[in-house]
């Protein structure tokens, strides 16, 4: 639960903070609440249906309804090593995770309206089913397939998202002819410490348990982030000499 409430609080208020102080002023109360709300709308897909897709029994692509709007789950059913409610909520956050990251590569270029119909068709026909077929026991889950803390069902899938849906919607009004400076570095900054700080219940948790492996995802989470400081550090020491 503790690890839940980190990821839950890297959505809102840490990309939330990050990505309203790159943008320029005018801009950072529709990135908040756009995050906010496709936050809240997430959250309430998930249980509607998303878990149950994600992770009931299906085929190679889509999982069941039998835990649609949570129906069916007993307050001691078990997922794995802890109550299955955990494991509602635990994955939910990756979930809501996922889109916010999506839509900071849409800032500044989509209509609000049109963002919370794009999450709605992503969620259902991208996370959903891939989350199924690497995490539910899907097609590549029966293929061997890995992914002990999101890199192929949060990372590249946001990220192949956010890439394709920036090049076909274009280049932001104005760019190339007006600054496109941040809005408030301090802000950026509170953000990224609060992702580093969610980002040990994103990969210590994943273990599941207190364990081994939690403790060597939790050491690897320091020091990666430690050597990213001090690589951009050199680097731009380096680059402006």
């Amino acid at each position: 639960m503790i690890s839940t409430a980190l990821v839950l609080f890297m959505s809102i208020p840490g990309i939330a903070l990050f990505y309203g102080g790159l943008i320029r002023g005018k801009n950072v109360l529709s990135m908040l609440t756009q995050v906010a709300v496709t936050f809240a709308l997430v959250c309430v897909l998930w249980v509607v249906y998303g878990y149950s897709l994600a992770f009931g029994e299906g085929n190679a692509f889509f999982g069941n309804f039998n835990w649609a709007m949570l129906k069916n789950i007993e307050l001691t059913a078990v997922m794995g090593s802890f109550y299955q409610y955990i494991h509602v909520a635990f994955q939910g956050s990756f979930a809501c995770i996922t889109v916010g990251l999506i839509v900071g590569a849409l800032a500044e270029r989509i209509r609000f309206s049109a963002v919370l119909i794009f999450v709605v068709v992503w969620l259902t026909l991208s996370y959903v089913p891939i989350a199924h077929m690497v995490w539910g026991g899907g097609l590549l889950a029966s293929h061997g397939a890995l992914d002990f803390a999101g890199g192929t069902v949060v990372h590249i899938n946001a990220a192949v998202a956010g890439l394709v849906g920036a090049y076909l919607i274009g280049k932001r009004v104005g760019f190339g002819k007006e600054a496109f400076k941040p809005h408030n570095l301090p802000m950026v900054f509170t953000g990224t410490a609060i992702l580093y700080f969610g980002w040990f219940g994103f990969n210590a948790g994943s273990a599941s348990a207190a364990n081994e492996i939690a403790a060597l995802a939790f050491v690897n989470t320091v020091v990666a982030t430690a050597g990213a400081i001090l690589s951009w550090v050199f680097g731009e020491w380096g680059g402006s000499r």
